[in-house]
């Protein structure tokens, strides 16, 4: 009645006087009244309420998966680490995001791939000094100088695999260079990276190699493309992409004046492929240091003739370890990041990721490992958890005593906790579609933990079981069976796990 008042040309009130006439009769109210200066209260009525409430209980976990209008084809890439290393704490944040807006993107009725993008160039420095580390330790096992490569890694899991090389290659290739040590170590590297994600419920539809982009010729042909188009030019003995015509702050080098390929030249060419494959729309997930990329990666994709439209960035924040009230420093006496798999044997996977999970990406966040090791309402993990299997238990319980559920008696749910749970419960459809259009997951950690405890708060002042009153206990025992499918459903779209018993 506020926003309309200037364009009807009338008091607020009066406007919602109007209004307020026009709902009265709608049988879904109970209660329509204005108040103050020409705001609209309005009362569901139980006998509407109970519709849905019945709805909610047929539909099951069924409640938030939706049919999209125009369903689209997603590509989602996330974690895409170098794989000269395990997955750590630092990854976590962006690994528990990708997947679980890729759950929730397919709820809402899309089509979705995940992809980890393998960077493994034959020609990365990063990957030499890998490989030369791994060789170095080699050499060390069987007794011999270590040679340990200038600024080369150092980490325990270095070690590791220098022993998984030896056990599967032998002694014989102490003399060997990085060609024969970088594609074994590659592939222990990248095994104990698909193990540690698949553990905190990760699991890629594909592991795409940078180096394939340059076996199949698709690098020099993504590069021609943009030359018949014009975006590409030569500038001292350098091939550069035009990339300031498409809103970048400079032009990038794809071809240095030697011949070789910068990074940008395989992201362009891997871009293309993406598209070719028929994905309307392409999510990139990004750590905080990728930031600039953006500018340059979304240039190239219109140079290549694609939509700006049909690509984007989310960019994960930094996370901090909080102890004690103080910060700790997440790293071994080595210098290296503790991994995602520490993390998880420490707090147990589903605090890990939903933690990860309660606040938006785009913010710097504070992971509170004291309140992470809680077994108690204070941690939110278990709060939900608890509520699950609360309603399992009072579901076994019920069964067991020959009560039963009957949707039809929904409209005696006129009590107020009985009502704030069944509205709670029809979020949930509404909850996934904020989240899939919006790419802000983290709501719904927030409707997860405000879902247990409307259920908490109905258990503990309206008693289900009720031998005498059969269709009020069928009405509440409908409302459990739709709030447990709920809070199921919500967890699975977390990514955690819904017991049945704590």
């Amino acid at each position: 009645a506020l926003a309309a008042a200037a364009s009807w040309k009338r008091a607020p009130r009066e406007v919602g006087k109007a209004l307020a006439d026009m709902l009265r009769p709608d049988a879904a109210f109970d209660l329509v009244e204005v108040v103050g200066p020409g705001f609209i209260n309005l009362r569901l009525s139980a006998q509407y309420l109970g519709e849905w409430t019945a709805e909610a209980f047929r539909r099951g976990e069924r409640l938030g998966t939706l049919s999209a209008e125009r369903p689209e084809r997603y590509l989602v890439e996330f974690v895409s680490v170098n794989p000269n290393g395990p997955i750590h704490v630092g990854h976590g944040r962006g690994a528990a995001y990708g997947d679980t807006l890729s759950r929730v993107l397919i709820a809402a009725g899309h089509e979705v791939e995940r992809e980890f993008y393998v960077n493994d160039g034959v020609n990365s420095e990063q990957m030499r000094l890998f490989a030369l580390s791994v060789r170095s330790r080699y050499r060390e096992l069987l007794g011999l100088p270590g040679e340990f490569p200038e600024g080369g890694y150092k980490g325990e899991y270095i070690d590791d695999i220098a022993r998984q090389v030896l056990e599967q290659h032998g002694k014989s290739h102490a003399e060997d260079g990085a060609e024969f040590f970088q594609p074994i170590a590659q592939e222990l590297m990248i095994s104990i990276q698909r193990d540690d994600l698949a553990r905190f419920g990760v699991v890629f539809d594909r592991w795409f190699s940078e180096q394939s982009l340059y076996d199949l010729g698709k690098v020099q042909q993504a590069i021609e493309a943009l030359r018949e188009r014009g975006h590409v030019y030569e500038k001292d003995g350098a091939l550069w992409l035009r990339s300031t015509e498409f809103g970048d702050d400079k032009d990038r080098i794809v071809i240095r004046s030697d011949g070789r390929p910068t990074y940008i030249a395989s992201d362009i060419a891997y871009h293309k492929d993406k598209f070719e494959r028929g994905y309307d729309r392409l999510i990139n997930v990004w750590g905080a240091d990728h930031h600039g990329y953006i500018a340059r990666t979304a240039a190239a994709i219109q140079a290549m003739g694609y939509e700006r439209e049909r690509f984007e960035v989310v960019i994960t924040q930094i996370v901090r370890f909080l102890e004690h009230g103080e910060t700790k420093q997440m790293s071994k006496r080595d210098g290296t990041l503790v991994r995602l798999s520490d993390l998880m044997d420490e707090v147990g996977v589903d605090v890990t990721r939903f933690f990860y999970l309660m606040r938006s990406v785009d913010a710097h966040m504070d992971f509170d490992l004291d309140l992470a090791r809680e077994h108690n309402e204070k941690n939110p993990v278990y709060y939900v958890q608890y509520a699950c299997a609360r309603i399992s238990s009072l579901l076994a319980k019920a069964e067991a005593s020959g009560f039963s559920a009957d949707p039809s008696q929904c409209h005696l749910l006129t009590e107020e906790p009985e009502r704030d749970l069944a509205l709670k419960v029809w979020d949930l459809p509404y909850e996934v579609a904020r989240a899939a259009e919006s790419r802000e997951v983290h709501a719904l950690t927030t409707y997860a933990v405000d879902l247990a405890r409307c259920y908490h708060n109905f258990y503990d002042r309206c008693r289900v079981l009720r031998p005498e009153a059969p269709d009020r206990s069928a009405a509440r025992l409908a409302l459990s069976h739709a709030a447990h499918s709920a809070i199921r459903s919500v967890c699975f779209l977390l990514g955690i796990t819904a017991p049945d018993a704590m």
